[in-house]
């Protein structure tokens, strides 16, 4: 199983889909973009010179770690990019840490994706925690 997840910029999950384990990542982008982006980060897995074509033709910044050949100059960029994505990224890691999930408990992929839902609807209200807190608690 998969968890294929979209973000904001603050690292909430807005679109979220899950997969076998056998599928592509990059069948999966249309799916977690809502349509008010305008840059678009993620991981070599993602990157496609059709998608990045169409992307920047639409007034987008294409910011997916490059692939290929390594030079000093692109590992720097890529480290930049991937910091950036890390915090979008944090959701995953606060489902994994909080709550366990590293492993599928279900047969299936429709309860297992239930269960994928409920988690990081929580791990949402948990990352904004603080600001849902009443003032001077």
């Amino acid at each position: 199983m998969k968890v294929h997840v979209g973000t904001g910029t603050r690292g909430l999950v807005h679109t979220l889909t899950t997969t076998g384990a056998a599928t592509a990542d990059i069948t999966q982008l249309s799916d977690l973009i809502h349509g008010h982006e305008s840059t678009r980060y993620g991981d070599k897995a993602y990157d496609k010179a059709d998608d990045k074509a169409q992307w920047e033709v639409s007034g987008g910044t294409y910011l997916i770690n490059r692939r290929g050949k390594r030079t000093p100059y692109w590992d720097k960029i890529n480290a930049l990019r991937s910091k950036i994505r890390s915090r979008r990224e944090h959701v995953i890691l606060v489902v994994k840490q909080r709550w366990g999930f590293t492993k599928v408990r279900y047969r299936g992929l429709a309860k297992n994706t239930v269960r994928v839902y409920a988690l990081f609807a929580l791990a949402n209200l948990y990352l904004v925690r603080h600001k849902l807190r009443p003032q001077g608690t």
